[in-house]
């Protein structure tokens, strides 16, 4: 397994923030399937040029799967609806798109997680840091992230991805 840290927004003066490798990854054409676990959005998440991305990535046939927490709404915490109603927006012409609302009593739904798999090439890229769907998550405050190539066919690499696959098939996604 190989890692990397991103440390931003340090890192975003060469061009490396989450905003950055996101829309890196998503225009690689490596990927068969994005799926990502935020405990929040915001509509200066979704950045237009992110955006076209993620259409451009569901446009080709591939998977998306973005599911936030649906804590609270609106003020200065939580999930902004509008970047919500934005997203289900852009992403109705693609089946294989879809947004996701996590709500569960009594806790709090809090990771960052950016999962990027290709199970056919037997590859996955694993993000995990502290952002969340937002100008300041993706790039504009300081925010770390650490970023995990898992290369499917070994072992130890395959039991990470297969946590993480586990917790969004059977918790973070609608059945």
């Amino acid at each position: 397994m190989k890692a990397e840290v991103i440390i931003f927004p340090y890192d975003a003066a060469s061009g490396n923030s989450l905003f950055h490798r996101l829309i890196a990854e998503l225009d690689s054409g490596n990927w068969a399937r994005l799926r990502v676990a935020v405990a929040f959005a915001r509509v200066s998440g979704n950045y237009r040029e992110l955006l076209a991305s993620l259409l451009t990535f569901a446009a080709s046939g591939r998977t998306i799967s973005l599911t936030f927490g649906a804590d609270t709404f609106g003020g200065n915490s939580g999930t902004d609806r509008r970047a919500i109603e934005e997203l289900v927006t852009e992403f109705d012409p693609f089946p294989n798109a879809r947004v996701n609302l996590y709500h569960e009593d009594g806790r709090t739904f809090h990771p960052k997680i950016y999962l990027f798999d290709h199970e056919t090439d037997q590859r996955a890229l694993l993000i995990l840091g502290s952002s969340n769907w937002s100008y300041g998550g993706l790039a504009g405050n300081v925010e770390s992230s650490v970023i995990l190539h898992l290369d499917l066919s070994a072992e130890e690499d395959r039991c990470i991805f297969d946590r993480v696959d586990f917790c969004f098939d059977n918790y973070w996604s609608e059945p």
